[in-house]
């Protein structure tokens, strides 16, 4: 018979799968969005996201609780994974692995896709970084070598940003 304190403890991880579950699905919602410039698309998603986390705080906390329960009924100092699964019986190991195994999947794929749609927040805001000193002109520098349409020496030099026609 399976001890009301492993079944706790499955339930409780069960909660975090689906609480990251949920991460992991508004992450990757995220992406098109980001890639796209969808920015208030992509802040509703992050106010989504600031939600769950809250709520897979809370859900953290109660499975804490359910493994230290456990450990504390097995004798054991620790609530690792580590050492409560050494000390359960092969049916108790065997209704938490694969709950533990999910989890750490789970979690390295949210890191992978925080990542990823992280590199392309940051390759947004470098272009537009870009794009915004190219525009810039420094004071008192102006462009020295300006030519007009014709292809002869302009008079005086550019006082402010040229912007190249790339339609051309």
């Amino acid at each position: 018979m399976t001890r009301a304190t492993v079944i706790e403890l499955a339930e409780r991880l069960d909660e975090v799968i689906s609480s990251q579950e949920r991460l992991l699905e508004m992450v990757q919602r995220q992406r098109p969005e980001i890639i796209a410039g969808r920015h208030a698309v992509v802040d509703a998603i992050a106010q989504e996201m600031e939600s769950e986390v809250r709520r897979l705080s809370a859900v953290e906390r109660a499975r804490g609780a359910a493994a230290e329960a456990l450990a504390d009924e097995l004798g054991l100092v620790a609530t690792r994974w580590s050492a409560l699964g050494a000390a359960l019986d092969p049916l108790e190991h065997s209704l938490l692995a694969p709950r533990v195994e999910r989890i750490e999947t789970l979690v390295r794929d949210l890191e992978l896709a925080n990542a990823v749609n992280g590199q392309l927040v940051r390759q947004e805001l470098n272009l537009l970084d870009l794009s915004v000193r190219s525009l810039a002109a420094p004071e008192g520098r102006g462009v020295n070598r300006a030519y007009t349409a014709g292809g002869s020496r302009a008079g005086a030099p550019s006082s402010g940003p040229v912007l190249l026609n790339t339609a051309a």
